[in-house]
């Protein structure tokens, strides 16, 4: 009864530590991640003779160039979509009218009138300004933690090797941490390829029906797909009201998101699955309470870093045996 009852302190204690320590330990858990997913790249480049902290210098440079070349390709799109919001008016009343005609006026009249409150109430600009502060602060303590991951190479795993005492444990160190790096980076590098490869085809739908800033709707719906479940749902409704802003019949309205749907659902039921393979496959039911944890625990970011996190876990479970139980729970 006692172990239960200090069990069960201690699983309140690290859910509250995670939850005060958000700040410290999700751009810690980014930049880990991230620099599993970029080591095989600098070890490629170090196979050709190139120092180590060279190589992490030229992985981390490409991707910082990439990132600027994009933000400025998006700067013009975003600008225009920008000036288009006052356009949606015409569709919020649209939408309203369809709801009046669906689900009555009286409740649509209530919930218009508790929308008009919580936004008479709400300090849009100073939360706007506040949520791209943090985000912009994230990101930039995530790019440097995790160029100084990609420099420092296998020195902590190199450490964890000098402290265990036994030879089989250090043997077994090894290859526990190289294996979960390894499905870690094979699953982001994977996933990260598939959603560009999702967001040109649907910047493509976008530039071919006319929707407006296809090149924003292809970054958009490629971010938003790291998200399981969550993303492609977010993703066929943001191409939902570009369509209805931009059309006005039905069979126009519908035609590019349900397009788009149907090459979501061979994405998520064929290619990915077939592609990543069994060993980074996860329960569907661990994925969802997944996402609701990490999403109550860290917000947006533990949404993005939900999936990755449970597959360290995962590859962790898979090789120690007292943990095996946890393994075959989470996989398929």
């Amino acid at each position: 009864m006692a172990a239960v009852f200090l069990g069960g302190l201690f699983t309140f204690a690290f859910i509250g530590m995670l939850i005060f320590a958000r700040p410290v330990l999700v751009p810690v858990a980014a930049s880990t991640l991230l620099a599993m997913t970029l080591m095989p790249t600098v070890n490629r480049i170090r196979a050709w003779g190139v120092p180590h902290a060279l190589a992490a210098t030229l992985v981390a440079g490409a991707l910082a160039i990439a990132l600027v070349v994009l933000a400025e390709l998006l700067v013009e799109p975003l600008g225009k979509a920008l000036d288009a919001i006052p356009a949606l008016e015409g569709l919020g009343q649209r939408l309203w009218h369809l709801a009046r005609a669906v689900i009555g006026a009286p409740y649509t009249d209530w919930i218009s009138t508790q929308l008009q409150e919580a936004a008479a109430h709400a300090d849009w600009g100073a939360r706007l300004f506040a949520g791209l502060w943090e985000a912009s602060a994230l990101a930039l303590t995530t790019a440097v933690l995790t160029f100084f991951l990609l420099v420092s190479g296998d020195l902590f795993l190199q450490k964890l090797v000098r402290v265990l005492p036994r030879i089989r444990d250090k043997v077994k160190a090894v290859k526990v941490v190289n294996a979960v790096q390894e499905d870690v980076s094979l699953y982001l590098g994977t996933v990260t390829l598939i959603n560009a490869a999702l967001g040109a085809v649907a910047g493509t739908i976008s530039w071919y029906w006319e929707l407006p800033a296809p090149l924003l709707w292809a970054v958009l719906v490629a971010a938003f797909n790291f998200v399981p479940y969550v993303g492609a749902v977010v993703n066929v409704l943001l191409l939902l009201a570009a369509s209805a802003a931009t059309y006005a019949t039905l069979g126009e309205i519908l035609t590019p998101p349900a397009l788009f749907a149907l090459v979501t659902a061979i994405e998520g039921h064929l290619i990915t699955p077939m592609i990543v393979g069994r060993r980074t496959q996860l329960n569907a039911v661990v994925v969802v309470v997944g996402l609701l944890f990490w999403a109550w625990v860290w917000g947006i970011a533990g949404l993005v870093l939900a999936v990755p996190l449970l597959l360290v876990i995962k590859g962790f479970a898979a090789h120690i045996e007292r943990l095996e139980p946890i393994n075959e729970f989470m996989g398929r």
